[in-house]
């Protein structure tokens, strides 16, 4: 993102009410350090209360929340809306297992959909009532969304259920003037590969830098995209 472009994605941030969830992960905590320093009031959501805390910026509001918990995504839009209404969520909450369907446990499985269909849904139906009028929600579906792999199937399969849901959802969320971006970046070097839930992975090329990930998500957002395919991060 060139000068010019950066300078006007920071204008649009600033003051902005966001909402950030999975706020310590590789691409959660550069959402919120991005999202600070172009001036937006910053709500961090993360399981851990460590990690929050170590968070390389000064936050207003922070808060330890197992999103997969009953009326936790509730709680957390709670938090972020007693400032006003919601300019922005963004959703960098996800998982990974490796393995072939057959070698994956159904434990790995209730997981991925757990975390990377059921929150982004209950986050959603959460926000939406709380959301300003011209508000975004940003939810992280990955190029495994557009194609899913040998060993990588059921993950593909959480991802590409919520990009499905995405493209419903923004045709309800328009209803009360809010956008849905569909975010599909590729492989991206945030260390969740390490962090898999069962399997280890494939051996991966060099993955995008998560700074310029983030900020091609941002850009989006100020521009008013609709669709984020992972042919809009280059290589």
């Amino acid at each position: 993102m060139g000068n010019d472009a950066g300078m006007a994605t920071t204008l649009a941030f600033a003051g902005a009410n966001v909402l950030v969830a999975g706020a310590t992960g590789g691409l959660g905590s550069r959402f919120v350090a991005q999202l600070a320093h172009a001036g937006a009031h910053v709500t961090a959501v993360g399981r851990d209360p460590e990690r929050l805390a170590m968070l390389d910026v000064d936050l207003a509001q922070a808060i330890a929340l197992d999103l997969r918990l009953p009326n936790a995504c509730a709680s957390a839009v709670h938090t972020a809306a007693s400032r006003g209404p919601i300019d922005l969520l963004v959703n960098a909450t996800g998982v990974v297992a490796f393995g072939t369907v057959s070698e994956l446990s159904i434990d790995a499985m209730e997981e991925l959909f757990l975390t990377n269909v059921f929150v982004p849904i209950m986050l959603s139906q959460a926000a939406l009532p709380a959301m300003a009028q011209g508000g975004t929600i940003v939810h992280i579906s990955g190029v495994i969304a557009e194609q899913n792999l040998p060993g990588m199937v059921t993950y593909g399969a959480s991802k590409a259920a919520l990009r499905s849901f995405q493209e419903g959802f923004a045709r309800e969320a328009r209803r009360h003037k809010v956008r849905v971006l569909d975010s599909r970046p590729p492989h991206t070097e945030t260390g969740l590969a390490g962090r898999a839930l069962e399997g280890d992975a494939p051996k991966f090329g060099p993955g995008l830098d998560p700074d310029g990930v983030v900020a091609t998500i941002l850009e989006a957002v100020s521009n008013g995209a609709k669709d984020l395919p992972s042919t809009a991060f280059g290589t």
